[in-house]
């Protein structure tokens, strides 16, 4: 007799386990919910604050964030859409819990709203444990062209591509531009120094302006790519 018994209190022991683990889920939905949504408001704040300190340090010349933050970024900006697909399911699913309606098809889409609340809880501390950086930016090398700011040009490219001709000829050593003021002499000099910074040359270039032709040369930087 005894030996019929155990069996069956093993498997009514484990299928009441089974049961409880599974209602638990629903009964402890509502405070799950809750929990993930302040976990959410808190992962919000922390990825704020990385944006910010990385914006910050990109605005400080030569830097840029580093990959790990780059990544972290993208995957609480993916994780927190997920958060939201589960939280927008809120009110249906906990108006329609056993307590409220004795359906089992209720039980069971409360079951695993439960499952995948509890799964989100543990990826949103994770990448909150894991938004503590002690440097989000690293310096890069300074280019050896500093980029002028200009506003767009209109009907300068022919110009333009003629100056650049000559550039690109190792032949010519010197070019002139001379004209009346305000044609664009400087514009086009800050273009053709703008041009620089992604194309790559194993030249020195002397850009020099001035009003007068004995002035020309004064104010002149060197630049080298």
């Amino acid at each position: 007799m005894a030996d019929c018994v155990s069996p069956i209190l093993d498997i009514v022991t484990r299928l009441w386990d089974f049961t409880a683990n599974r209602a638990l889920y629903i009964r402890d939905l509502q405070d799950n919910l809750n929990t993930l949504r302040d976990l959410k408001d808190d992962l919000e704040a922390i990825s704020k604050d990385v944006e910010g300190r990385a914006d910050f340090a990109e605005q400080q010349q030569y830097a840029a964030r580093t990959n790990q933050v780059i990544r972290w970024l993208e995957s609480v900006q993916l994780k927190l859409k997920e958060v939201d697909i589960i939280l927008q399911k809120r009110d249906e699913e906990i108006q329609q819990t056993c307590l409220g309606s004795c359906c089992p098809r209720h039980c069971c889409t409360s079951y695993k709203l439960g499952k995948q609340v509890i799964k989100k809880i543990d990826v949103v501390k994770q990448l909150i444990e894991t938004g503590n950086f002690d440097a989000v930016a690293d310096k890069v090398p300074r280019p050896n062209i500093d980029e002028m700011p200009m506003e767009k040009t209109v009907g300068m490219d022919s110009m333009f591509d003629e100056v650049w001709k000559c550039v690109e000829d190792h032949k010519a050593r010197i070019i002139g531009l001379y004209g009346m003021g305000g044609v664009g002499k400087t514009t086009l000099l800050k273009k053709l120094n703008n041009r620089f910074l992604v194309t790559s040359h194993n030249l020195c270039c002397d850009l020099g302006f001035g009003v007068q032709r004995s002035e020309v040369g004064q104010n002149s930087r060197n630049y080298k790519n």
